[in-house]
């Protein structure tokens, strides 16, 4: 591990120490002449759909971008063999006040340092096979909350990604990739099935897929199981958790919206949903369907699925809806842009029996209920409201505010990773809470971005009749460096 980062710090320091990227560049774009570089899939969508294959016959040693000498290595005369390497480093300090309400032991508030270091190495056999790995190293110091150094925050080395691609072209217009391996699971908006790479230590799978390519359309089935993590051993996937489907996606040509279908099956060996216990089967069907309306600078975005299936010898009835709509105001200089959103999963009418609480499977739930991630899509009703601006060049700000009830009076009230947050009990009130969230992201340059934040979340009546109930506030800092 320790070998891992020194070999990532060396390599982060090598083009301030030599060629620096000027920071013109960073905020006015490539001077003319300068190669159209892939735009880096930072945060969640996934490093292996950069593609470096733009910079073949380019004289890399005359670009402006110390980085671009490695990111395409041709291995072969006629360049048809290459290979990319990039990798990210991101420090991020934390401070929580009355972590969980003030219910934490052994301490209420805490700040820490959580790091992760990426490397990644992608090899292209012509067009129609590829390797990609992607190792990663994440740790915490210094975390004294409730939990401590959980497997949330420490993986001290391991593979989060490591898969291999067999393109299978099907005529001009269609074709088929293989893959299989480790991988990250990135479909549609991520509410039901992303990496969390807000996290420090991202969600991963082992499986296989078949990405297909027709007429604009992706349609993915898959089949996977979880990997569980451990700390400090290599990270094996589990039977325990199987996860598979079929993903679709693509513009709608009738008219100018772009919908997602998909149907995700999870089967999980035991489960637990508000007294009922046992073996998981549920299928979840659902469609979500986005665009603009017109030249108007609104926008909109619709998700719905119904699942059904059994929790031991109960049957599934559960559900979700989100909508938002969103306005962009015609104020070119600061680019504002404000929203409205709607968001319901269901709850269980009573302990035991069936099941009516909703499964959120494996989000990236970080971008959609709050920013101190203390609420899971699981009964729950959320309207909530932000507004984002950029008033100088690479610098964007965000205001949101969140109010959160109980879908169901009966049932609990669940956090990001489906645990529960504050049990049903007999309490009959479901407010339980607002948070308000302030952030902040800037782009130092095309590889340096800074972001900071502050969250409080207010507590209602059910919390405050429950257990504890202090209102708790979130602090945060990071640099991400990547290439």
């Amino acid at each position: 591990m320790r070998l891992f980062v020194v070999a990532m710090s060396v390599a982060l320091l090598l083009p301030s120490l030599g060629h620096r990227v000027p920071l013109t560049w960073a905020q006015a774009g490539p001077p003319p002449g300068e190669p159209k570089r892939p735009a880096y899939q930072i945060g969640s969508a996934g490093r292996f759909n950069e593609d470096w294959s733009v910079l073949r016959g380019v004289d890399l040693d005359k670009t402006d971008d110390f980085w671009d000498r490695v990111k395409f290595i041709p291995l072969s005369p006629d360049q048809n063999v290459w290979l990319t390497i990039g990798g990210q480093a991101r420090e991020r300090g934390e401070y929580f006040r009355q972590f969980l309400f003030g219910n934490s032991e052994p301490k209420q508030s805490d700040g820490y340092l959580l790091s992760r270091y990426r490397l990644i190495a992608d090899l292209h056999v012509t067009r129609y096979f590829r390797m990609f790995a992607e190792g990663k190293s994440s740790l915490a110091l210094d975390r004294d909350l409730v939990g401590g150094r959980t497997t949330a925050f420490v993986d001290e080395l391991d593979l989060l990604n490591g898969f291999a691609d067999v393109m299978i072209p099907l005529g001009q217009q269609a074709s088929v990739t293989l893959r299989g391996g480790r991988q990250e699971l990135i479909f549609g908006s991520q509410r039901l099935v992303g990496p969390g790479d807000f996290t420090n230590v991202p969600r991963t799978f082992e499986g296989g897929a078949a990405i297909g390519q027709i007429a604009g359309w992706t349609i993915t089935p898959f089949w996977t199981q979880a990997v569980v993590i451990d700390k400090y051993r290599f990270n094996k996937s589990t039977s325990d958790q199987e996860f598979f489907g079929v993903f679709a996606t693509g513009p709608l040509h009738f008219l100018p919206v772009n919908l997602d279908l998909y149907w995700l099956d999870a089967n999980n060996r035991f489960a637990a949903f508000n007294g009922t216990t046992g073996r998981e089967h549920r299928h979840t069907l659902g469609g979500r369907v986005l665009g603009k309306i017109g030249a108007t600078g609104l926008d909109f975005e619709v998700e719905g699925a119904a699942q059904f299936g059994t929790v031991g010898r109960g049957d599934i009835a559960a559900s979700m809806f989100t909508t938002v709509l969103g306005y962009s105001l015609p104020v070119a200089r600061l680019s504002p842009r404000v929203y409205v959103e709607f968001d319901y999963a269901s709850g269980d009418d009573r302990p035991g029996g069936d099941v009516g609480t909703f499964n959120q499977l494996f989000p990236n739930a970080h971008s959609f209920l709050g920013y101190m991630d203390y609420i899971g899509r699981q009964n729950v009703i959320s309207p909530n409201a932000g507004i984002s601006i950029s008033p100088i060049k690479d610098l964007t700000l965000s205001l949101q505010q969140y109010w959160f009830w109980r879908a169901s009076d009966r049932d609990a009230v669940y956090n990001k990773s489906s645990g529960v947050l504050r049990a049903a009990g007999t309490n009959r009130d479901r407010y339980f809470g607002a948070e308000t969230d302030v952030y902040g992201i800037y782009n130092f340059t095309r590889h340096l971005l800074g972001y900071t934040g502050y969250s409080h979340f207010f507590t209602g009546e059910f919390l405050n009749k429950t257990g504890k109930h202090k209102d708790s506030d979130f602090y945060y800092a990071a640099l991400q460096y990547t290439f």
